[in-house]
Formats: structure tokens, C-alpha cells, sequence
């Protein structure tokens, strides 16, 4: 009952996150990643909400100054402090939740399930253990991969690397621009 609960709250977590994301930053991307089995990296201005079966989590924080920090939890955690940004996390159940700011994620392991909302890139790559194995799947741009896995792709076996939100317009130079 409990794990029922928590899953209820969490995809009411993420709906309310999804939408106040798209509301304050119209050009953010999505991504959406379920049953993962491989890695998973994220350098991201925005939110990440996760969790991570078994395997590790590498965690930059890019705005150490701002009033977001990232929120690591679960069984038989380990933490290994970096540097004064970055932080290892290995163990088992492992929940994330990134808000607001900036960050450098590194998923590695299975039961990758994660939603990021921002701008920012991304690269995925499965690795099945033997031939034909699930890697999970993922979808960019408003698919929930918990919710409709048969409109998302499974991940790719090579590396690929994906633009999360559009890119930046070039401000035009000349009088008036600010």
C-alpha cells in the first residue's frame, strides 16, 4: 500500500512539475526514460526526478550558489564527496529529485526510470547483457514513457546524444538591442 502511494504521489509530483515547467519556460524539452538498463547523462539547466533500481548516480551541481541542492535517498546509500560540486551515490533503491538550477547527471545501472524537464543535451546508450535483452525505453517531447511505453523507442546501443529544449536565439547586434 505504501509503494502504491508513493508511485501515486510521485506521478502527481511529476505532473504538477511538468506543468510549471512548461508554464514558466515555454522552450524546455522533456525526456522520459523507464526500465532503463545502461547509463543515462544529463547536463541540464532544470528538473530532473528520478530513481535508479541498482548502480550508480554522479550528481555536478552547476549553480552551487542558488537555493536548489540535490535530494539523493534510498537503501544502503554511499555517498562519495568529488569535489565541493560533484558527488557519487551507489546502492540500491536509489530516489533522486533535482529542482530548479543546474546539473550534471550521470545514471549507471538498471531500472533507470527518470523524467527531466529543460534545456540542455542528453545522451543515452543501453547495455543489454546478452543479445536481445530489454534496455528500456525513453521518449523526448511530452511522451511518458510510464504511461504509454509503446510510443517510446527503446534506447539506443550506441551512445546518442539528443538537445533537450530549443537552443538559444542569437541576439541581433546593433542600436536597440539590449
Amino acid at each position: 500500500m505504501r509503494k502504491l502511494a508513493l508511485i501515486a504521489c510521485s506521478v502527481a509530483g511529476l505532473a504538477v512539475l511538468l506543468g510549471v515547467a512548461r508554464a514558466a519556460e515555454p522552450d524546455a524539452g522533456t525526456l522520459s526514460v523507464e526500465r532503463g538498463r545502461g547509463v543515462a547523462m544529463l547536463d541540464l539547466r532544470g528538473s530532473i526526478l528520478g530513481r535508479l533500481s541498482s548502480g550508480s548516480l554522479r550528481v555536478t551541481d552547476l549553480t552551487p550558489a542558488d537555493r536548489y541542492a540535490p535530494l539523493v535517498f534510498g537503501r544502503k546509500v554511499t555517498q562519495e564527496r568529488i569535489s565541493a560540486r560533484t558527488s557519487v551515490y551507489r546502492g540500491q533503491g536509489l530516489r533522486f529529485r533535482m529542482l530548479g538550477g543546474g546539473y550534471r547527471v550521470v545514471v549507471r545501472g538498471n531500472g533507470i526510470d527518470l523524467s527531466a524537464v529543460g534545456k540542455g543535451g542528453a545522451m543515452l546508450k543501453g547495455d543489454p547483457r546478452f543479445l536481445g535483452d530489454d534496455v528500456g525505453v525513453y521518449s523526448l517531447e511530452g511522451v511518458d514513457c510510464d504511461l504509454e511505453p509503446e510510443s517510446c523507442l527503446p534506447l539506443p546501443l550506441l551512445p546518442e546524444r539528443f538537445v533537450l529544449g530549443a537552443p538559444e536565439q542569437p541576439r541581433a547586434a546593433g542600436k536597440g538591442t539590449p
